[in-house]
């Protein structure tokens, strides 16, 4: 009555469908907790004994995690068979991903003066040859996708190697990050972060708060606060904000389109920086601290807890955490 081979190929394809939907990103950072509690306790005295200071702590956190989701890009396995689009722009953006990670790792290598060792170290052409190989196998099997990541990485290196003026590694690094962010939301089957067009409210909670916190570094970063905006201009351009905000919020849980989430990540940016340009003043280090939570949520979605462990790290050196009132007030 039934063909085996029919009823086994719709077996496994239903197992790999519910696979995809589940939210395997939060049940993973779930039984990670554990983990993050020993790096919340004793993570601050280990990197302090391994030459983690505040004096050069911006620029460990960008060197580690720069090589780290470098390292995840190329070996985490994405199969570009599972993208339902004959053309994508999944590669191109993947290769300015590793463009960006690769000048970021080697700006604060230097900084750091682990490049330095590395130039002196006896086996460093083979430690080339192998970051090259594993940049073009990640692309296989399109040869015009291997030549892309391998020139991607390779323009990193010496563009990186070149740069005299040191980049600025907070609003960088999120901004690179933010880009492998988008790109997860266009091809989620592709990083195994869930199903397109069928993300589940977990998927999309967490694609928002990441994003809030990605913004909420650029709005404290690049705005000052002067406080003077006229109180009834300021109620109404904030509520204008609010209602863009909530219509693009509605619009991207109906949709999950990649243009409504960057369109409802700009229109809550421009209200927090209307807050912050219109009040005395925020708290203190709050910018660091969206970027410790950014790192955070970042690592989660990855599925990257030792990301996540970093920016807990990084946590731990800031003084006077904020409260979710302090962030929610932003809104």
């Amino acid at each position: 009555m039934f063909n085996e081979f029919s009823v086994l190929s719709t077996a496994i394809s239903s197992f790999n469908n519910s696979a995809l939907v589940a939210p395997f990103f939060f049940l993973s950072g779930i039984l990670s907790v554990p983990l993050f509690l020993i790096v919340y306790l004793y993570g601050r005295d280990f990197v302090s004994k391994i030459g983690w200071g505040e004096q050069n702590l911006e620029n460990q956190i960008g060197f580690w995690m720069s090589g780290i989701v470098l390292l995840w890009v190329l070996l985490f396995g994405g199969n570009y068979a599972v993208i339902r689009d004959g053309i994508s722009l999944l590669p191109v953006v993947l290769s300015i991903v590793l463009f960006g990670l690769t000048i970021l790792f080697i700006q604060t290598g230097k900084q750091l003066n682990y490049i330095e060792k590395i130039r002196h170290y006896k086996y460093r052409w083979l430690v080339l040859f192998a970051l090259l190989f594993c940049a073009g196998f990640s692309a296989m099997p399109h040869w015009y996708n291997i030549l892309l990541n391998v020139a991607s990485v390779l323009c990193g290196i010496i563009l990186g190697s070149r740069l005299r003026k040191n980049i600025s590694v907070i609003p960088y690094s999120v901004m690179v990050s933010s880009v492998l962010l988008i790109a997860v939301l266009m091809q989620p089957e592709f990083f195994r972060f869930g199903q397109l067009g069928n993300l589940t409210t977990i998927h999309v909670l967490a694609m928002m708060i990441t994003g809030f916190f990605a913004i909420t570094c650029f709005a404290t970063k690049y705005t000052n606060a002067r406080q003077k905006i006229h109180e009834s201009a300021y109620i109404k351009l904030k509520w204008l904000f609010r209602i863009m905000s909530l219509l693009a919020l509605v619009l991207f849980f109906m949709t999950e389109s990649v243009p409504v989430f960057i369109g409802l990540m700009i229109a809550t940016m421009m209200s927090e920086m209307l807050y912050i340009y219109h009040s005395k003043g925020i708290k203190k280090d709050l910018y660091k601290q969206s970027f410790a939570w950014f790192i955070i949520c970042f690592g989660i979605i990855l599925v990257c807890p030792v990301v996540s462990a970093i920016g807990i790290v990084y946590l731990t050196f800031l003084q006077n955490l904020a409260k979710p009132k302090d962030f929610a007030d932003l809104l």
